[in-house]
């Protein structure tokens, strides 16, 4: 019975969505439904998380299937973290929504579709099967379609095409590469996977087939050069969805990619390490100089999404204990911290009725709340001490330097410098200065979307003073990750 907990973070935003449905209209009652369940689901990932923590993995099969194509959903310290911190993404998202949502049809399908996308998320987390992962990314993948669509303007829509198509044409690749993978090991079940890798006797077809599933992790995660699908795209959703988007979506993918490379790349990534460690620092610098070159708040931001990605593969590229748990910490801290951004960028918009640089400033003085919530996470991303997002490029910094990575290190280390120079542009564009083009000079009745980013910068600075004992249980899911037995023992002993 411990391990049936691990099918709650799934069903639980399901029976929600499909609650949520047939109570359509009725937009007060959603709402608190939709927290309540939020809420719910925050507290199940915490018991998760504590069950998990001193190495246990939970391990659900349904059904008396084969192994080869039976569903297991496995839950372990990785899997556990990424569930907590996704739902207290989404509760926070939960608490801005009533101030962002923009017209009577958007607040309509809000909060149904926003329940089937942390379904999505959840059960790409738990997953123990490529099959079943290309399912839940399709459920995530489709209701952020629809939450896109509901929330792009007309003359918006040319920018989420690429969205659209990108990630349309990245799942039938993935379809396809999972059924290659079958066709040729006979299961697509990851713990059997990585013993039959391990084995050797796999054809030179499977490799292909797994490269392909690789890549399009790459894809999900915006690596370059796979990432232009998403700087455009992203600021035409309402603040919120773009918030949600931001904190979780990519996440999935740097997670798919945490996840797979150790199971199914034998006894460490081998070429693959090279070719990560490229990707890693590329994407850092496409990131952060596309950042400095977009003249909106969340223009800018939406490019710091690409670079940010780059610092946490950069952890998994150097696939050392030290250099993993580094990538797992500035993942999580991400999640928080740029959700917060952009969440404080929206409110910023909503005071201006515009999100260009420079049409609104002064807000430090007339909103000095909102401007905490934007310069404490923006430090955090930028590294300054001693918030998360310092502690995450340092660590990263010395497991850079004793894996022998020292010129990629040291591009994390400008790129560090100039995430600094375009968060102090926003800040300066924005919240410096004379009060001017405030055409909205009070919250009101938007206290929400204040305590929402308020609250996540907070736990910024949480995860910055709590950095020793957070990091030692990274360390711990980051050397388990590596081994690799403990999972698929856990996997196939329930068998």
């Amino acid at each position: 019975m411990n391990a049936a907990i691990v099918a709650i973070p799934v069903l639980l935003p399901l029976f929600t969505a499909v609650l949520l449905a047939l109570i359509s209209g009725r937009p007060r009652l959603e709402r608190w439904l939709s927290l309540a369940s939020s809420i719910l689901l925050c507290a199940t990932a915490l018991v998760i998380t504590a069950r998990t923590t001193r190495g246990a993995i939970l391990v659900l099969a349904i059904g008396s299937w084969s192994p080869r194509v039976g569903i297991v959903w496995v839950t372990d310290s990785l899997a556990a973290l990424m569930l907590l911190f996704a739902a207290i993404v989404a509760v926070a998202a939960l608490a801005y929504a009533p101030g962002s949502l923009r017209g009577a049809r958007e607040r309509r399908y809000f909060y149904p579709l926003q329940q089937l996308m942390m379904a999505g998320v959840n059960g790409s987390l738990v997953t123990g099967d490529l099959f079943n992962l290309f399912v839940f990314f399709e459920l995530m993948l489709l209701s952020s379609f629809a939450l896109l669509a509901l929330g792009t303007r007309a003359a918006g829509f040319q920018h989420t095409l690429a969205y659209v198509v990108m990630n349309l044409v990245a799942s039938a690749l993935l379809l396809g590469g999972v059924g290659a993978v079958y066709g040729t090991a006979g299961t697509v079940n990851m713990a059997e996977l990585a013993v039959r890798v391990r084995e050797g006797d796999l054809p030179v077809a499977f490799w292909g087939a797994e490269a392909l599933v690789i890549v399009v992790f790459m894809v999900k995660a915006a690596l370059a050069p796979v990432f232009f699908w998403l700087p455009d795209a992203y600021p035409e959703a309402s603040v919120v969805v773009n918030g949600l988007f931001a904190g979780l979506l990519t996440k999935v993918g740097v997670y798919t990619l945490f996840r797979s490379v150790p199971l199914l790349c034998a006894a460490g990534p081998g070429g693959l390490r090279p070719a990560l460690l490229v990707i890693a620092a590329a994407t850092m610098i496409i990131g952060v100089v596309g950042a400095l070159g977009r003249s909106t708040i969340r223009g800018v931001l939406s490019f710091h999404i690409v670079s940010q990605v780059g610092y946490m593969i950069f952890g998994l590229a150097l696939f050392t204990p030290l250099a993993v748990a580094a990538g797992l910490f500035h993942t999580i801290h991400n999640m928080v911290a740029k959700t917060a951004l952009i969440f404080a960028g929206g409110i910023a918009e909503r005071i201006g009725r515009s999100g260009k640089l420079f049409h609104v400033r002064g807000l430090a003085r007339t909103h000095p709340f909102v401007a905490a919530g934007f310069f404490v996470p923006a430090m955090s991303l930028a590294g300054l001490p001693p918030l998360s997002g310092f502690w995450g490029k340092l660590l990263l910094v010395v497991a850079g330097f004793r894996a022998g990575a020292f010129l990629v290190t040291t591009v994390s280390l400008v790129v560090g410098l100039l995430t600094l120079a375009s968060m102090l542009k926003i800040w300066s564009a924005v919240f410096w200065g004379e009060p001017i083009g405030q055409r909205m000079p009070r919250v009101g009745r938007d206290r929400g979307m204040v305590s929402a980013t308020l609250g996540l910068g907070a736990l910024t600075v949480l995860l910055g003073v709590a950095v020793a004992p957070i990091f030692a249980h990274l360390e711990r899911t980051a050397a388990t990750l590596l081994e690799v037995t403990p999972y698929v023992d856990a996997v196939l002993g329930q068998r």
